[in-house]
Order: C-alpha cells, then sequence, then structure tokens
C-alpha cells in the first residue's frame, strides 16, 4: 500500500504497533521473507493470531459496506471552460472597414459649408405683401359709425334733472316698493327697445338706493314680553319657591361645608376654563377640577343613599332612620314607633304623623298637606290644570320609583354609543375630547347645572311637567356624555394594549367598565357624574363647531 517503513533494530519488534503493521502488511500480501520470519519469531504468537483473527473480520465489514457516493461531476464545468478557452484564444476578427475616410471627409464638407456666404435671394417679397394688405383693407366693407344722438338727448335731460332741486319724499314709500316690485314683470312682457341709452355717472349717484335703517323695537318688545311673563310665573308660585328653598337650605345645612366649597370652586374653575382656554388656565382648571370632586362628589353621595328616597311610591316608616326619609309623588306614613333622624319631605304627597312619632328636623309637605302636625310646614297643592297635571305624572313617578335605573341608564348608555358608532361620530368626538379635556369638562358641568337648577325649581313651583322634561334631557345628556367618555377610554386602552380593531374593541372595553361599576355604587355615581359631564361638554363644543388642537 505504499506505506513508509523504517529500519528498526531487534528489540523493538516487541512494541505492537511494529507488528501490527506487518500484520496489515500481511494482509496485502506485501511482506518480504525477512519481514515473514521476523513475524513468525515473535514469542506471543497467540496474541499475533487474535489481532489477524480481529484485522481479517475488519476487512470484511468495510468490504461489505456500500461504496461512497462520488462527488459532483465537473465534466460539463470543465467542458464549459475549455469552450471558452478555445474561443478567446482564436484570433480577433477584423473590423468591416475603417472609418477615418468617412469622418475626414464629413469634416471637410462642414469646414466648406461654414466658409461660404448665404446666397441673395432673387427679389424682395415685401412689396407685392404690403400691396396684398392694402388690396385686402380696400375689398373690406366700412363699418357704419355709431349715432351719439341717443346719448346726447340722455345726458342733456338728466343734466336738466341734477340741476332742479330734489323732491320732497312722500311720507309712505308702498307705492314705490309696488313699482318697483312690478317693474321686472312689465318690462318682461313689453317688447325690448332698439337701444338704450346710457346713463351719466351723475345719475348713478343721484339713483344711488338708500339703506334700510335697523328697528330695534321687535326685539324689545319681545325681550319685555319675556321678563313680564317671568315676573308674573315668579311672583305666581313664590310661595311655594320659597318653602322649597328653605326646605333645600335645611337639607343642604347637613351636608358639609367643605362640599359647598368645592361646588363653587367648580362652578368657579368651569367658567374660567370655558372663557380662557389657555394653556396656563387648562392646567390650573385640572388641579381645581380634581380638588372640588375630592371635595364634593363623597358629600353627594352620602346625601344620596343615607335616609330613604322614593319616587312616586309610598314609605311607611315604623323605625329608627338614620337620615332624610323624602318621598317624591307619594305620601309619608310615621307610626308611633317611627324615629327620624333627619328631614321628613314629601313632594306632591302628604304627611300623616300618628302620635309617638319623633322626627330630629322638621316635616315638610311641600304641595301636600300634613294633617294633625302644627309645626310642619306645608304649601298648598295644585289646582285646577296643574291639579290635572300632577295626576297625570303621577303614574310615571310610579315607574320611574319602580324601575331599575341603574340597569336602564347602562341600556341607555349602550344605545348612545352604538348609535355614535354606526354614524362614525364616535371618532371624531373622541378625538375633540382628547384633544381639549379641560374645556370639554367645563362645558359639560355649566350644561348640566344650568339643566338642574331650573329643572329643581321648576318641581318645587309645581311645574311638574317642565321639571320632568328639564330632568329627562340632562339624563340623556349624561347618558350620551358617559358613552363618549367610555367609548373614548376604552379605544386609548385598546391601542395600548395593541389589540385589534381599536375601535369596536375600545367600545366594548368602555361599556364594560362601566356596567362593571355598578357592582361599587361610590364608583358608579362619580363615573356617571364625571364622564356624563366630560361627554356632554365634548357634544357642546362639537355641536358649537369650534375648531380646538
Amino acid at each position: 500500500m505504499g506505506m513508509e517503513r523504517h529500519n528498526r533494530g531487534e528489540g523493538s519488534m516487541a512494541d505492537p504497533s511494529d507488528w501490527l503493521e506487518l500484520l496489515h502488511r500481511e494482509a496485502e500480501g506485501e511482506l518480504t521473507p525477512e519481514e515473514t520470519e521476523a513475524l513468525h519469531a515473535l514469542p506471543n504468537q497467540e496474541e499475533v493470531a487474535r489481532w489477524r483473527l480481529r484485522l481479517a473480520a475488519t476487512t470484511a465489514y468495510l468490504s461489505a459496506l456500500p461504496p461512497p457516493g462520488l462527488p459532483a461531476s465537473c465534466a460539463q464545468d470543465v467542458a464549459a471552460e475549455v469552450a471558452w478557452s478555445v474561443r478567446l484564444s482564436a484570433s480577433q476578427p477584423e473590423l468591416p472597414h475603417s472609418l477615418a475616410d468617412a469622418v475626414t471627409a464629413d469634416i471637410a464638407a462642414a469646414r466648406h459649408l461654414q466658409a461660404q456666404s448665404i446666397p441673395t435671394l432673387p427679389y424682395s417679397l415685401a412689396a407685392g405683401v404690403v400691396g396684398d394688405i392694402r388690396a385686402a383693407r380696400q375689398l373690406m366693407t366700412p363699418p357704419i359709425p355709431s349715432s351719439v344722438a341717443a346719448a346726447v338727448a340722455s345726458d342733456i335731460a338728466w343734466a336738466g334733472r341734477v340741476g332742479t332741486p330734489a323732491p320732497v319724499l312722500p311720507r309712505s314709500v308702498a307705492g314705490a316698493v309696488v313699482a318697483r316690485i312690478a317693474q321686472p314683470e312689465a318690462e318682461s312682457v313689453l317688447a325690448p327697445l332698439p337701444s338704450l341709452a346710457p346713463i351719466s355717472p351723475a345719475a348713478n349717484g343721484f339713483l344711488a338706493p338708500l339703506k334700510p335703517r335697523h328697528n330695534p323695537a321687535p326685539l324689545a318688545l319681545v325681550v319685555a314680553l319675556m321678563a313680564g311673563l317671568t315676573l308674573l310665573a315668579v311672583t305666581t308660585v313664590w310661595p311655594n319657591l320659597a318653602a322649597g328653598a328653605l326646605v333645600l337650605r335645611t337639607l343642604l345645612a347637613q351636608v358639609s361645608p367643605l362640599a359647598g366649597v368645592g361646588l363653587a370652586l367648580l362652578l368657579l374653575t368651569s367658567a374660567l376654563v370655558s372663557w380662557r382656554p389657555g394653556p396656563v388656565m387648562q392646567r390650573f382648571g385640572a388641579g381645581a377640577f380634581a380638588l372640588s370632586a375630592v371635595l364634593t362628589l363623597p358629600a353627594l353621595y352620602s346625601v344620596a343613599v343615607h335616609g330613604d328616597v322614593r319616587f312616586g311610591q309610598n314609605i311607611v316608616v315604623s323605625g329608627p332612620v338614620d337620615g332624610n326619609v323624602i318621598a317624591v309623588g307619594g305620601h309619608i306614613r310615621l307610626e308611633a314607633g317611627a324615629r327620624v333622624n333627619g328631614e321628613v319631605v314629601t313632594l306632591l304627597g302628604d304627611v300623616r304623623r300618628e302620635p309617638g312619632a319623633q322626627v330630629s328636623g322638621r316635616v315638610n309637605a311641600l304641595l301636600g298637606h300634613a294633617p294633625g302636625d302644627l309645626a310642619a310646614l306645608e304649601t298648598a297643592p295644585p289646582q285646577g290644570i296643574g291639579m290635572a297635571t300632577a295626576a297625570a305624572f303621577r303614574p310615571l313617578l310610579r315607574w320611574l320609583g319602580s324601575a331599575a335605573w341603574p340597569q336602564i341608564f347602562v341600556t341607555l348608555t349602550g344605545g348612545a354609543l352604538l348609535l355614535l358608532f354606526v354614524a362614525g361620530l364616535a371618532p371624531t368626538l373622541a378625538r375633540r375630547q382628547r384633544h381639549a379635556p379641560m374645556r370639554t369638562l367645563a362645558l359639560g358641568v355649566l350644561a348640566l347645572t344650568a339643566l338642574g337648577g331650573p329643572a329643581l325649581a321648576l318641581a318645587l313651583a309645581g311645574l311638574l311637567g317642565p321639571a320632568l322634561v328639564a330632568a329627562a334631557l340632562a339624563v340623556v345628556i349624561l347618558a350620551v356624555g358617559l358613552s363618549v367618555s367610555a367609548y373614548d377610554l376604552g379605544r386609548t386602552l385598546a391601542r395600548r394594549l395593541r389589540l385589534p380593531v381599536p375601535d369596536a374593541v375600545g367600545a366594548m372595553l368602555g361599556l364594560s367598565a362601566v356596567a362593571a361599576s355598578l357592582s361599587e355604587p361610590p364608583l358608579a355615581f362619580g363615573l356617571a357624574l364625571i364622564g356624563g359631564a366630560w361627554g356632554a361638554g365634548t357634544l357642546l363644543l362639537a355641536r358649537g363647531g369650534v375648531r380646538v388642537g
């Protein structure tokens, strides 16, 4: 096999690596007689025989293996290289002909043409062209000159009119107005004149139309009429308003003074932010709104949840009650064991107090009676049309008292959100609310205040129809505004989480958050007020077309 061999001494054959090489050569048939004798002369023939068998077995195993695959053939590449080498080694083709002579001839012709002058024309065409133009002018029909007689006559007539003194205008201009209105119709019927005389500038100045004068009498009359009707209504229901204001002041006296400070701060901040929505006022408004919410919301919620408030239902008190007992459109009955730690108020209802019933405050029967209670505050119930209106609204008040208000409010909010989303207005309102958050919140607070105050005054005055309309409008505005705020919050959360279809998913997230807040009444109360006012301001800002951001 062409293995390299070195001369070794006699004593080196004891190393197995030496006689293993002899075994390999023996298997290949390359041993010399001297090496065969040396192999047979080894002292440990048993080990040599064992290695010979192992070598034979290994050789047989390797021979049984399939031959390894050949590498990729390079014949095609080699053939291609040989072909290209033959082509490149061939002699270069000769050019068909030389271009030097043609180029030289072109250069010589160009220089010869540039050296020659431009040839002169055989004769001038200017005289012939001028003659043709003159002949064409002579053959054309000359225009007939226009007569200036009508214009001169018109100027003379207007000069005579301007020279005379201006006539005194009559008292009534009705005839002139009717004539001016009928003049276009008459002109359309009559045949057009052949020519109209031009009007001189002096005539234009004389016939300048008179500017109409503004008459403020209708506006003043309407304002005076509205003021008179308002004064008449206030004086008519003044006893009821005074009693209602007294009851309201008594109820507000139970609230912490900090709530009044927070409410005043809220209204003042809303007015300032709506009037001057600058960057400094925006930052001041954010802090003021947060402080007013901390001061006002807990107190309002405590007043709303403490005691017993019913709409359209009768209340029977037979035990201790910690708080006020208020019934709107229902009667209150205080049994002998009743202990009320607060005010007892009915609106459009009666209060019946049995002997032994104790009230720490005062019994107030607005638009009702409190028989047998000399210390009670009473206002006369409505009469005539007012009584009929109250009787018609009692079933509505009873339904309001028995309905599941949280579920109805959430359903109303979801319906408003669905309408805004289908109409394509929800993204626009959300962007507007995001661009001007403080101004929208301020406008919403002012709008709800403008609705809530008159609604309360109308209810205390006994005008339940307008009061319920104003209250219903306030509830609808709160629901629609809450839907806008919930959509904006849900869409922002969906975009932060990188959820698919952030508009639809955001609407579902916002509505789910509103529904989940019902498990915590304080949270739902605050969320409805703040979110509703915020969204209501967004609706007002969008309705007014104010550009923000």
